[in-house]
């Protein structure tokens, strides 16, 4: 039966009571949502929870009000920045259901502004002061002990790459019983001590790299070779100026035993990126790594004349490990000149690039093992 029958059969009244009894439904659908969404904002403003202003904001998404939602996102954010120190852990740095709504929003309607101010704000926040210490070690148990016993400033994690795996000679022996002992028992001073076995001698800047990376949550790192003594005081007046905060290198001794003893700050790393493990297994990698500072923009290298002055004394001699091994200084011999050409042929491409102001690729490594 056609509609307009059906009418003629009941008569214009029916109909149009119909019509108005969907009107009154329609409304009062659109009632409903606009009070949830009154009750939404309200919700998420800031006298509730972190868990109430979510559920508002979900709610604010699922009515399809973007623009409810964004607001409500926006204010939560400023005033979560307003009200957060410039330093802590990273579980008070962090809200989890306030980031959640932010990548919600940003799926839905795209706004890549919410996410780049997001990160422009984040970089005004630290992490925690503690320093990471990392030690790279080959051989010679008893050059690890004398610098421990300089370490005079509390250090929350030693972090120790043994690069003797796989050695055999008594000499590895007594440096992995002794490692395994550090980290069993841990060491005056120190928070806790970390050994990473690797299978055999790796590469140095594969060490550093392995430290930086499985402790992204340190600010400042220093670096030193096992070999390397430090004066009493020093680190203490290193730190103190070294700025975790800004982009800083600082070497503890001259050229150019600059990279035996040197703090980074996690944001000086964050730029260069990591060590070129191009360089097998050690010598050279620390001048490409100088000419990517000095290349960085705003990089600062903090030149502490009173710090050097007062470490070269103790560290006249470099390369104590190689020295105190006569295989390896025979394959040092070959290794070294061939790093020497690679660093080479690098830092002129490195120019080329610069000259025709074309960037530089990101990754080009070629490994050589003797």
């Amino acid at each position: 039966m056609e509609p307009n029958e059906l009418e003629a059969m009941e008569g214009p009244e029916p109909a149009q009571l119909r019509v108005l009894a969907a009107s009154v439904a329609s409304w009062q659908e659109l009632g409903g949502r606009y009070g949830e969404r009154v009750k939404a904002i309200t919700a998420a403003s800031g006298g509730s929870s972190p868990a109430q202003r979510a559920e508002a904001i979900d709610l604010l998404l699922s009515l399809g009000d973007l623009a409810g939602a964004r607001d409500a996102v926006v204010s939560w954010k400023l005033a979560w920045f307003r009200d957060m120190p410039r330093r802590g852990a990273a579980e008070q740095l962090v809200l989890p259901d306030l980031l959640r709504c932010l990548a919600d929003l940003v799926e839905r309607c795209s706004d890549q502004r919410l996410l780049r101010v997001f990160w422009q704000d984040m970089e005004r926040f630290a992490p925690p002061l503690p320093t990471e210490g990392v030690l790279p070690v080959l051989n010679r148990a008893d050059l690890l002990e004398a610098l421990l016993a300089t370490i005079d400033v509390p250090v929350e994690t030693l972090a120790i790459v043994d690069n003797c795996s796989g050695r055999s000679d008594a000499d590895a022996q007594q440096l992995r019983q002794r490692l395994a002992l550090l980290e069993r028992e841990g060491y005056p001073g120190i928070g806790q001590v970390r050994v990473a076995w690797a299978f055999g001698n790796g590469v140095v800047a594969a060490a550093w790299n392995q430290i930086l990376l499985s402790f992204p949550e340190a600010a400042v790192a220093l670096i030193v070779n096992n070999d390397v003594a430090s004066a009493p005081g020093i680190l203490a007046a290193a730190l103190g100026r070294i700025d975790p905060e800004k982009d800083q290198f600082m070497p503890l001794l001259p050229a150019p035993a600059s990279f035996s003893a040197f703090l980074i700050t996690a944001l000086a790393w964050d730029r260069v990126r990591l060590f070129d493990e191009g360089f097998h297994p050690a010598y050279c990698e620390d001048l490409d790594y100088q000419d990517r500072l000095q290349a960085c923009p705003g990089l600062e290298s903090i030149v502490a004349k009173g710090i050097q002055q007062a470490m070269a004394p103790l560290n006249p001699d470099q390369s104590a490990t190689i020295a105190s091994d006569p295989t390896l200084a025979d394959a040092n011999r070959r290794s070294f000149q061939l790093n020497r050409l690679w660093y080479l042929y690098r830092r002129r491409k490195q120019q080329q690039c610069t000259n025709q102001s074309i960037s530089p690729p990101l990754v080009e490594s070629v490994v050589l093992r003797l």
